[in-house]
């Protein structure tokens, strides 16, 4: 990846270092040699070495042009600094750092909400509500493995640290593939697009809960994954099961006639019997 770092800019310091120094001149000045050295450089091995940052601050004086004794003109030390991408802390790359703390945060998340599924199933053993109890594992499970947020217990905290931290992975990773696109590396930044879903997509949960239609009908489901249709002004209840969950829509059944709805973002179609699928009311979801 080519990056266009923030400072730009190239430091070249030559240093010479003599093999013997007066402790006065170690603190003092640093002795520079005026006269052109070309044949000498020629004819040694320059040694590169790493000077430590602190060493090199301290030693840093403005370099002055003297005419020290050739013999003890004993190495030279180049040191090419070039500014390069925005690191951050302890040498990380933005991208580097969001990744730390997205894991972190979803961690944390995911330790909260078991311990809430724990919590809650046990004050349903403690009451003696063994199918309370039942739900709640069972809820626990669809969690885990088809990402459903459960109806059985409160995670408005859960979805919000979740929700934080994909915000940000997302924010990182759509800095880096803009900065391919850039420079023209498409292919790099199609695998980074392959890499951010895959990283991020176990955490993208289903929180399609509650649903309102047009005509002040609701749709929500229940701890024993059903789902109820409360219109009228709760006057009526009609209770269905789900029998789809796709990404665009999640289609119910009902439980006593023929008729299947399916909920979508910002619609509700309607199938009854053998007749096609078709519009019914205009809706959206709440949760």
């Amino acid at each position: 990846m080519s990056f266009q770092p923030r400072n730009m800019l190239s430091l070249l310091v030559i240093l010479l270092i003599p093999s013997v120094l007066p402790a006065d001149d170690i603190n003092g000045r640093v002795p520079f040699r005026s006269r052109s050295f070309d044949g000498e450089l020629n004819s040694r091995m320059i040694e590169q070495t790493v000077i430590d940052a602190g060493q090199f601050e301290e030693h840093s004086q403005p370099l002055q042009r003297s005419n020290y004794p050739e013999q003890n003109l004993n190495r030279v030390i180049m040191i090419l600094a070039y500014a390069g991408p925005d690191l951050g802390r302890n040498g990380k790359s933005d991208l580097e750092i969001a990744r730390e703390e997205f894991k972190e945060r979803v961690e944390a998340a995911m330790k909260s909400i078991d311990e809430l599924f724990e919590k809650e199933k046990a004050i349903a053993i403690k009451r003696g509500n063994t199918h309370g109890a039942y739900l709640i594992e069972r809820q626990r499970k669809r969690f885990k493995e088809k990402r459903i947020l459960p109806s059985v217990i409160r995670t408005t905290h859960f979805e919000k640290e979740i929700v934080v931290a994909v915000t940000s992975m997302q924010k990182a990773y759509h800095s880096e593939i803009l900065e391919f696109t850039r420079n023209g590396d498409k292919s790099k930044a199609s695998w980074l697009e392959t890499k951010a879903y895959n990283e991020i997509s176990p955490y993208l949960f289903d929180g399609r809960r509650v649903y309102v239609r047009d005509g002040g009908a609701v749709y929500s489901i229940q701890p024993d994954h059903s789902w109820l249709e409360v219109k009228n002004k709760g006057k009526s209840h009609v209770r269905f099961h789900e029998a789809a969950r796709k990404s665009d829509y999640i289609e119910l059944k009902s439980k006593t006639t023929d008729v299947r709805v399916r909920l979508y973002n910002d619609r509700v179609s309607l199938k009854h019997g053998y007749y096609p699928w078709g519009h019914f009311k205009k809706g959206r979801w709440a949760q």
